[in-house]
């Protein structure tokens, strides 16, 4: 009998049985070590005479998840064939790893964690399983695998040149509260002694956002001032732009330099930064059957390089945080 010919690499190793999660966690490393590298040169430092822009853009947040996944899948790849399933979730592991990596270094804190999460999960996924067809059509795509990892260097060239994109929205909620509107009015001018408990369903707090303590409105009218005081030593004053006492109220936040004292907030999500702030509240009570309904009508601005994503993210936690604070009036003024 003739001597058969050996198979490609990946045929032979193909004839193993399929295991997920891979036993060996090299490929996991690899991914992992790959992310916790860009983050730190994505940090406004310079790199082969290029300064590359932070971590609020399209060539990090999008482009790094991606490459996290298909450098997973590739490793993999190159001791035994893998699964469909394998190619969208054994990234999964590796970006955990990496998030987990920059929360250990104190890189990132939770609120960015908790945001971004759901996006790297799913841009690993998505690159993990382009590196799983790709290795299915090539034995050893390693060009391929090399011209991913200096993705985000290309996109850095690109957005290192450009001011962030800045979009502005507004949410408005709605509550009835049985009770009037002076005694509704008086529970939002001053409210004291808040206790988080109050403000139970607030998305923004469960993930870190410190818990409002108390506010005091130091000056009634238009051109007066609110001045609020939160959890970690934040504090800061509203200025009343609008004033129809027991029906309208309107202020413009104002931040200073030590508003929100070190590790209070994390960097890329502190109101009034670079990348997000708020730029009004708006409460207005209107009398109703029963009682009174609160509207409350907020204005913000994003500033990242996938406002795409960050918009919607946005929405949702200031979404909630309106609700809670409504329902916080709400109990306080039907329990006087």
């Amino acid at each position: 009998m003739d001597e058969k010919k050996p198979l490609p690499e990946h045929s032979v190793m193909s004839q193993q049985p399929d295991q997920f999660p891979f036993p060996k966690i090299l490929p996991f490393v690899w991914g992992a070590a790959y992310g916790l590298v860009l983050r730190l040169l994505f940090s406004g430092h310079v790199f082969v005479g290029m300064k590359l822009p932070g971590a609020m853009t399209t060539a990090f947040a999008v482009v790094v998840p991606i490459v996290i996944g298909a450098i997973t899948v590739y490793m993999a790849e190159r001791k035994a064939r893998r699964s469909i399933l394998f190619y969208i979730f054994a990234p999964w592991l590796s970006v955990t790893l990496f998030v987990a990596g920059t929360a250990i270094a104190l890189i990132e804190g939770s609120i960015c964690i908790a945001m971004a999460m759901p996006l790297f999960l799913l841009l690993g996924s998505f690159g993990g399983l382009v590196m799983g067809v790709v290795c299915r059509l090539r034995n050893n795509p390693i060009r391929t695998v090399q011209s991913i990892a200096i993705l985000p260097f290309l996109f850095a060239l690109h957005e290192g040149g450009h001011p962030l994109p800045e979009s502005t929205h507004k949410i408005i909620r709605s509550v009835h509260i049985a009770s009037s509107p002076e005694v509704v009015w008086k529970n939002i001018a001053s409210p004291t002694n808040i206790k988080p408990s109050e403000l139970e369903g607030g998305l923004a707090y469960a993930i870190g956002v410190p818990y409002p303590v108390e506010a005091h409105l130091l000056a009634a009218g238009r051109g007066g001032i609110r001045h609020s005081v939160w959890q970690h030593g934040v504090s800061f004053d509203e200025k009343i732009t609008s004033w129809d006492e027991y029906h309208h109220m309107t202020w413009q936040y104002r931040f200073d330099a030590n508003s929100f004292p070190p590790g209070s907030m994390d960097e890329h999500v502190v109101i009034g930064g670079e990348y997000f702030d708020l730029n009004e509240t708006t409460y207005t009570l209107s009398p109703e059957t029963g009682g009174t309904r609160l509207d409350i009508a907020i204005t913000y601005r994003v500033s990242t390089g996938f406002n795409w994503y960050a918009i919607p993210m946005a929405k949702l936690f200031i979404s909630s945080t309106a609700d809670a604070l409504l329902n916080l009036y709400k109990n306080r003024a039907e329990a006087t």
